[in-house]
């Protein structure tokens, strides 16, 4: 089965994920997927095991024990950022490299998305224009089973596979509930990133602030010297803020993102996202919002209580430290005569958690583009070369020491 075939089945299980849900996996669709790709990982040969109550799927294409492992991991879910229901593909083929009318009429048009000329002569896979695709991260999925076939089917002596599948990766809780000792390799990839050829070992730091107000409400006809608005509170700390949101910036740029805010005069809540690459720029991101809150708390006599919590940290920190990982790819996409695209990924990654639990994992690319919105796609072509990168790797890795982890 191509990476194409593959694609087009799982992207018509719908495996939404919900923020708003406390059971794990947050959708039981996952299930549905993760049961469908056991099945397909016994027919080619691996020994399976499904954390059925969590919804972790581990496996292992058996190999020669003298030589080294490897390990790649894609998550089930998708973002809820847009609809995922009834996905319709839309095939373009020999795409001309000019705007692109959707079924729906939509337009994807080449200033707003100046990678689509790059594609010009490929056979590219949108939607309808209604829903988002999939590619994140059932690309991954459909790249990662197709190598495993090449394997299970050639004669090529190589060490074990290790693979994984996990639920809600999309709501930050994919990592949750992994079972390293199921997972026996000692590197690992994410293959949950974009463009063809993106490798990448370097993601935010990451935090969120939780502002809760308590305001104090009576009638306006008589609330001088009395009420204290906790919507005004709540806009005073906005506008506090410096101007440096996702939409103003980029790179190794961070930022403060307003996620969610709502109030009345009685009570407001807030919730910020708080990024940098940098450890030294985090903390004082994460001071500034501190400080902020505590003069506030002065002037309105402590109606202020934030929280502050860690989420993920910059796995550059720790990958660094034994290039390894990072050389294996590269080495993979060189060989192939493909571009390697070294970028910082500006979000978190299942891979940072992974490397901080001793599991070096960087991301590399899908082949898939605008992610989590209506107008996403993926080049035929690009998924049938990722497949081929992550074959070539597992043959570089062969060539290698054998690491142990801890190494």
């Amino acid at each position: 089965m191509t990476a194409l075939e593959r694609f087009l089945k799982y992207i018509s299980i719908d495996t939404v994920s919900n923020s708003e849900s406390e059971l794990t996996p947050s959708t039981n669709n996952q299930r549905i997927l993760a049961n469908l790709l056991n099945q397909e990982l016994q027919e080619l040969g691996l020994e399976t095991y499904f954390d059925e109550k969590n919804c972790y799927l581990y496996a292992t294409l058996k190999g020669d024990e003298n030589l080294p492992k490897i390990g790649f991991i894609s998550h089930l879910d998708t973002s809820e950022d847009a609809k995922s229901d009834k996905i319709t593909p839309n095939f373009i083929y020999d795409y001309n490299g000019t705007d692109i009318t959707l079924p729906n009429k939509t337009i994807m048009s080449t200033k707003e998305y100046p990678d689509l000329v790059k594609h010009k002569g490929k056979t590219l896979i949108t939607t309808d224009g209604n829903t988002l695709l999939g590619a994140d991260d059932k690309a991954g999925i459909a790249e990662i089973m197709t190598m495993l076939e090449h394997f299970s089917k050639a004669r090529i002596r190589h060490g074990d596979i290790c693979v994984a599948f996990t639920p809600d990766e999309e709501i930050g809780k994919g990592m949750d509930n992994f079972d390293y000792s199921k997972f026996s390799s000692p590197i690992a990839y994410t293959v949950d990133g974009s463009t063809l050829g993106e490798i990448s070992y370097e993601n935010f730091n990451a935090a969120t602030a939780k502002i809760e107000i308590e305001g104090k409400s009576c009638h306006c006809g008589s609330a001088k010297n009395i009420m204290i608005n906790a919507s005004l509170i709540a806009n005073a700390i906005v506008s506090a803020l410096p101007n440096e949101i996702p939409a103003n910036t980029e790179g190794y740029e961070g930022f403060y993102h307003l996620e969610k805010i709502q109030g009345t005069v009685s009570s407001a809540y807030l919730e910020f996202l708080i990024r940098d690459f940098d450890k030294e720029h985090f903390e004082s991101r994460k001071r500034f919002i501190e400080d902020l809150i505590s003069r506030l708390n002065e002037k309105y006599d402590n109606r202020i209580k934030l929280t502050l919590t860690d989420s993920y940290y910059n796995m550059r920190n720790i990958i660094e430290q034994d290039m390894t990982v990072v050389d294996i790819a590269t080495s993979a996409m060189n060989s192939l005569e493909i571009e390697p695209i070294i970028i910082p990924i500006r979000g978190g990654t299942d891979g940072a958690d992974a490397t901080y639990n001793g599991l070096p994992c960087p991301n590399i690319g899908t082949g898939g583009h605008n992610f989590h919105g209506t107008h996403e796609y993926i080049a035929v072509e690009d998924m049938e070369k990722v497949t081929g990168i992550l074959i070539e790797m597992v043959k570089e890795n062969t060539s290698r020491k054998v690491l142990t982890k801890g190494e």
